[in-house]
C-alpha cells in the first residue's frame, strides 16, 4: 500500500533531516547530484529543490526545518557563497553552534584553490570534491552520520 503525499510530509516534519544543504543557486546542479546520492545511502537532506514549494516565504519555511536538522553542509563552487547562501549560513551557525549541530564546508568543482571560505567556515575541516567524487562522498557521509564508511 502506497502512502499518501501528507502522511509522508508529516513524518518528515516530526523525523526532521539529517542534512540541511546551503548553496549557491549557480551549483545547484553539482548540489542535486550530491543530494540524490545522499538519498540512495538512506541520508535525509533537506534541499531546497525538493522541500520549497513555489511561493514559499523561503526563510521561514528554513527556519521551520533548522531545529530537527542534524547536520548542515555549506557548498562552496564556482559561484563562491551567494547572498541568500551567505544569509542561511549565518542563519544555521547561530542556531547549530548553540545545539552543538555539526557545520560542514563542502569544496565543489571549480571552487577557488586555496577556497575563498568565510572566516566563519575557514576553522573546520572541508569535505573536497575538486579531486574525488568517491573521497568526497565517503567524507561528507562521516560527516553527516559521525561513522566513517569504508
Amino acid at each position: 500500500m502506497r502512502k499518501s503525499k501528507k502522511k509522508i510530509k508529516k513524518n518528515i516534519r516530526r523525523v526532521g533531516f539529517d542534512v540541511f544543504l546551503c548553496h549557491n543557486s549557480q551549483d545547484k546542479k553539482e548540489v542535486t547530484r550530491v543530494a540524490e546520492a545522499l538519498r540512495l545511502r538512506g541520508i535525509r537532506p533537506w534541499f531546497d529543490a525538493w522541500h520549497l514549494a513555489p511561493g514559499t516565504l523561503m526563510l521561514l519555511e528554513i527556519e521551520i526545518h533548522l531545529g530537527k536538522v542534524k547536520s548542515a553542509a555549506v557548498f562552496v563552487g564556482r559561484g563562491g557563497i551567494g547572498p541568500w547562501q551567505r544569509v542561511e549560513m549565518y542563519t544555521l551557525l547561530t542556531g547549530f553552534i548553540e545545539r552543538g549541530v555539526r557545520v560542514i564546508p563542502v569544496l565543489l568543482p571549480g571552487c577557488a584553490d586555496p577556497p575563498q571560505l568565510p572566516v566563519v567556515l575557514g576553522g573546520l575541516r572541508w569535505v573536497d570534491f575538486r579531486s574525488s567524487w568517491a573521497d568526497g562522498l565517503s567524507q561528507l557521509l562521516w560527516g553527516i552520520t559521525g561513522r566513517r564508511r569504508p
